[in-house]
């Protein structure tokens, strides 16, 4: 605007003077000509011009002649002048390239994930409640308490179960006794081999010998009929008595194992007096006093198995594509915010859920120092595959507004404006492009804010990134 405006008041200028010299030269013309004129007439009438007259006339002619000389050439100096300022304004006014420092967009190792948010929960969680009524004497764990299976927890009254064993025992053996055995018998026992049967057995064998010597006797007359009868009511007395000893013996056994049974269910009870922990973990909670009356049922104690603790957390039905169970996947909490704990994914639900369309998955996280709690808030980062050419930039490179994410891509020291599409963070200082650049283009890494699409730039670089870490959420 300056330049235009600089120009056109010169333009004005020139024409105004070349005016005024026109009007000089116009009005000298006019005046030499009225004098000619003048004299002329003065001639014809006989009158005589003045010498001095003329004499003066000349000097004012060159006068006026220096005068508009000197206007023209004033006014051409401006001009000239003005012309140089002009040429001066549209120099300074064109842009000037600015300094970049550039980096060149590469292909590099990138490791795919899947992020979501979920719980910790214990692997296990146990309540334990006892199956007897009686008294507690003593506990022997509490909360925070590390257990392994079967460490005594607490203890009951035991006397009175304790009785029923001892009277239970002393009555299997007085069975035993009368079967003549030392221990119980195992299922589809012969009772022929037990004492009260082979007494009757022995019995019935010798009355049934001595019947049949009677009877050859009796045939010959050797003996009484009296005597005879007398050995056949032996002998059928023998053969009854045997019978009933199998009875009686199978009774027996059928008793025995009975009451080998009920010392069983007693000893049972007996033990049950001993509160113990069912799974090796920690004591979550403890319900429990010494000196408490408990019922069967009653809460005692709550054993979690705090290791490995169990992931379950909510993932987008467009992922399922991408996991499968025995994948990595890495957990943070906010406790241990620079800490990762590692575990595998074990279980993937097999149907999403309606409302939220996404579906459960859940992993096994080691947590065998024991920082980790249950019920802690994680964030977890799934390892799904290896992308061995996917595209980089520093961060710094990404200038966002209103959404949109674009980068300078520099072209001939011309910086040229590009809409591109992020993916995941890659190490500390790199971000992947998924769609908009090509390997080995250079983009601007610095003085984004000043660039504009065709600014003109000089390059400095370029500049390698550093960091080649792995991808990252």
């Amino acid at each position: 605007m300056t330049t235009i405006h600089s120009r056109a008041s010169g333009s004005r200028r020139v024409a105004s003077w070349s005016n005024t010299t026109s009007e000089l030269k116009g009005l000298r013309r006019n005046r030499i000509r009225g004098g000619r004129d003048f004299k002329s007439r003065r001639q014809a009438i006989g009158i005589r011009q003045p010498e001095e007259k003329n004499q003066l006339t000349k000097p004012v002619r060159d006068i006026s002649l220096l005068l508009a000389a000197g206007v023209l050439i004033t006014a051409l100096y401006g001009c000239g002048r003005n012309s140089s300022a002009a040429k001066a304004d549209r120099k300074q006014a064109r842009p000037s390239a600015l300094p970049v420092t550039v980096t060149p967009v590469r292909a590099q190792k990138v490791q795919r994930t899947v992020e979501f948010v979920g719980t910790l929960y214990a692997n296990e969680e146990v309540a334990v409640s006892t199956e007897l009524e009686g008294r507690i004497l003593s506990i022997a764990a509490d909360l925070g308490d590390r257990v392994g299976a079967g460490q005594v927890l607490a203890k009951m009254n035991d006397a009175e179960f304790r009785f029923a064993v001892d009277q239970t025992e002393a009555s299997l053996k007085e069975t035993l006794a009368k079967l003549g055995l030392e221990k119980l018998p195992p299922p589809g026992f012969d009772v022929a081999r037990t004492s009260p049967v082979i007494k009757a057995k022995a019995e019935l064998d010798d009355a049934q010998a001595q019947l049949k010597r009677m009877t050859g006797l009796y045939d010959e007359k050797v003996i009484s009929a009296q005597e005879y009868d007398t050995a056949a009511t032996r002998a059928k007395t023998a053969l009854a008595t045997y019978k009933a000893s199998l009875e009686e013996a199978k009774a027996l056994v059928a008793g025995a194992h009975a009451k080998e049974a009920q010392l069983g269910s007693a000893r049972k009870k007996l033990r049950d007096t001993t509160i113990q922990a069912p799974i090796a973990g920690s004591v979550a909670k403890r319900s429990i006093s010494a000196g408490e009356f408990v019922k069967v049922g009653n809460h005692l104690f709550t054993i979690v198995q705090d290791h490995p603790l169990k992931l379950r957390g909510m993932v987008p039905e467009r992922l399922a594509p991408e996991l499968q169970p025995g994948q990595g996947v890495e957990v943070r909490v906010d406790p241990f915010p620079d800490k990762k704990f590692a575990g595998k994914i074990s279980r993937i639900s097999p149907a999403a859920e309606l409302a939220s369309r996404s579906f459960l998955v859940e992993g096994l996280i080691d947590n065998r120092e024991r920082q980790l709690k249950p019920n802690f808030f994680a964030k977890a980062t799934i390892l799904t595959r290896t992308d061995p050419t996917a595209l980089t930039v520093p961060q710094q490179a990404l200038l966002t507004f209103a959404g949109v994410t674009k980068v300078f891509v520099i072209d001939k020291e011309v910086a040229r404006e590009r809409v591109v599409q992020v993916g995941i963070r890659v190490g500390a200082n790199e971000v992947e492009i998924t769609a908009g650049l090509k390997p080995g283009e250079l983009v601007a890494i610095s003085a984004l804010t000043r660039l504009s699409d065709g600014a003109p730039v000089k390059v400095s670089g370029p500049v390698m990134p550093q960091d080649k870490g792995g991808g990252k959420p």
